[in-house]
């Protein structure tokens, strides 16, 4: 059974979030910021968005509407993953538009140098719609909605990685690429624990031994031998609709990763996205509810579900109490696991 080492409920939650409160970026500097990479315009700045990791910016010209998103300070407790990932983003979005046909927005411009502030940051233009996540669809709308979201997620995964490394492999670097998927979810578990104790939620102990319930069966993994290109962050705020549910935009594709499309697969059933409709614009519904796919299909749900401990943890939400409880869910599943060999989520 795991060493049960979680914070304290009595402690205090200044001494749990190690990052400053999370200090904005003024409009006023955000048009400064399009004036000298679009051009001057007398442009109207509107901070909007429900994302908490970023900043996002409309800004509206005399002819066109842009989104500016400025990135969090480096010092905001971050998943490993997620430090800088932003910078990934522009070649993510030229190999998709050089090998399928999906609404994405095109990056227009973007300086990671730190030079103009001490953030990175991009523009694309802003693309028509309403992210599904608050534009009330029902009945015929909703399903057209998940079935031409299933089906551009499919055409992604079709895109693979030439040079066979699996993982993170963006700009970013957050980790080394793997030669298998099962060298690169270890690595992406291992690493995800660590930040979780290095917080203080999981002791040493406890994140060795969730490591070794996952080497195991870390052979269950050697199924995918093709690193397809997986979103990493399927859910309703990503998606943009118009009224009739027809997709206008795939957005945010910064937490993106390369390796098997049932981690992809998962998020999107923990997300809630995985209907009917889904799975017919998906093409075929994958199968990860029995035999060994349904014990990958555990490891990944934990994957996502675990993140939230450091999401709790920082800035974005200040909820040591939250955090607690999701490590204790966390664990409580895997030791349910080690004891029944029941891979129950």
């Amino acid at each position: 059974m795991y060493p049960n080492h979680v914070i304290p409920p009595n402690a205090a939650a200044s001494s749990l979030i190690p990052d400053p409160s999370k200090r904005g970026i003024l409009r006023e500097t955000v048009v400064e910021l399009m004036n000298e990479a679009v051009g001057k315009s007398t442009w109207l700045c509107e901070q909007f968005g429900a994302g908490k990791f970023s900043q996002t910016f409309r800004l509206t010209g005399t002819w066109r509407q842009y989104v500016v998103r400025v990135a969090p300070p480096d010092s905001m407790l971050q998943l490993f993953y997620e430090r800088r990932m932003m910078r990934q983003e522009p070649d993510i979005h030229r190999r998709i538009q050089a090998k399928i046909d999906i609404p994405i927005p095109e990056i227009v411009h973007f300086d990671f140098s730190r030079k103009k502030i001490d953030r990175d940051f991009l523009i694309m233009p802003l693309l028509p719609g309403t992210p599904l996540s608050e534009a009330n669809l029902t009945g015929s709308a909703w399903d057209r909605a998940l079935s031409q979201w299933g089906s551009h997620i499919a055409r992604i995964h079709t895109i693979v990685d030439g040079q066979n490394r699996f993982g993170y492999l963006g700009a970013h670097h957050p980790m080394e690429p793997q030669p298998t998927w099962a060298a690169a979810f270890r690595e992406m578990f291992r690493l995800e624990l660590g930040d979780i104790a290095a917080a203080g939620i999981y002791s040493p102990q406890t994140a060795e031994w969730a490591l070794g319930l996952l080497d195991n069966r870390l052979g269950l993994f050697d199924h995918c031998r093709t690193p397809h290109l997986l979103h990493g962050d399927i859910w309703g705020t990503n998606l943009l609709v118009a009224r009739d549910g027809t997709v206008t935009g795939v957005l945010d594709f910064d937490r993106a990763c390369w390796g098997d499309i049932e981690w992809d697969l998962a998020v999107a059933e923990y997300c809630g996205v995985t209907q009917p409709a889904f799975w017919q614009g998906y093409g075929t519904r994958v199968q990860t509810r029995e035999g060994e796919a349904a014990i990958r299909r555990l490891f990944y749900l934990l994957y996502e579900h675990q993140k939230y401990v450091i999401i709790a943890l920082s800035s974005r939400r200040r909820d040591p109490a939250g955090a607690r409880r999701y490590a204790s869910e966390c664990l409580d599943i895997l030791n349910n696991f080690e004891r029944t060999n029941r891979p129950d989520f």
